[in-house]
């Protein structure tokens, strides 16, 4: 289940395909962050729920490094 939300959300999103190594379930925070710190800045949606989610998700990520990434976004569709 965590899987397929997982991707859901990088689908529904529209990250692009670097993001594909972070469908991985057992991707840590640190390796979401880091992947995030290779590719650079990364410019607004301008969809304000994606990016409101894109920022939980970095929020619970640098709080919870070694958590996993499925959890981070899990709590940030709660």
């Amino acid at each position: 289940m965590c899987q397929f939300l997982i991707v859901a959300l990088f689908s529904t999103l529209g990250i692009s395909s670097a993001f594909a190594q972070a469908s991985d379930p057992n991707s840590t925070c640190a390796d979401y962050m880091k992947l995030l710190a290779q590719m650079g800045p990364q410019p607004k949606t301008g969809d304000a729920a994606a990016d409101d989610m894109d920022k939980k998700i970095n929020d619970y990520c640098k709080a919870n490094p070694t958590a996993k990434l499925s959890d981070a976004m899990e709590k940030a569709m709660q």
